[in-house]
């Protein structure tokens, strides 16, 4: 009778399995969250920055609710923005802090919403200087995250990541999901 030799493929298979664990949590762990200041609605239209254009990209929740929540990210050149799946963005080219803020409100009337709020404008600061601005509801979360890889020469690359705060579930997103399909 001959002996049959098992062989298992089990410890082949957990080490591509980890390898391609380690690869997938080294590609999500690149990323560093921007920090955004707060400024002051009065103030704006007597800095520089409120008559200066930006790159501008518009977001807004999803959902259950009639009416949906709309943000805006303002950018420099040079600035590459992604998003998640499933974001409804839309590039509005190169509009001013008072052309985002027009916008917003005629947006709203167009749709006859009547909740939100102003909107509130954050600047995003990396390297010691401003990068771009944030302006949203009141109910909309955001954050900016620099995604850039270490080997890119020039320019820069961030990830816009929002949330709808009128329902948060769980884990802190609006129905056990982010906006940005993060």
């Amino acid at each position: 009778m001959k002996k049959i030799e098992k062989r298992s493929t089990s410890g082949r298979g957990s080490v591509g399995a980890i390898l391609a664990a380690v690869l997938v949590l080294a590609a999500c762990a690149a990323g560093t969250i921007l920090k955004g200041n707060d400024m002051d609605r009065a103030a704006l239209g007597k800095i520089h920055a409120a008559q200066e254009k930006f790159n501008v990209v518009r977001y807004q929740t999803s959902g259950p609710e009639a009416e949906q929540f709309f943000g805006y990210f303002l950018y420099r050149d040079g600035i590459e923005v992604v998003t998640g799946g499933g974001t409804q963005v839309v590039s509005m080219g190169k509009l001013t802090l008072a052309e985002v803020m027009a916008d917003y409100n005629n947006v709203r009337k167009a749709r006859m919403y009547s909740s939100g709020s102003g909107l509130i404008v954050q600047e995003i600061v990396r390297g010691g200087s401003v990068a771009g601005y944030t302006a949203v509801d009141r109910n909309i979360e955001v954050g900016i995250w620099d995604v850039t890889p270490r080997d890119r020469e020039s320019g820069a690359v961030f990830r816009l990541v929002f949330d709808d705060t009128r329902g948060l579930h769980g884990e802190g997103t609006y129905r056990g999901r982010s906006q940005s399909g993060d």
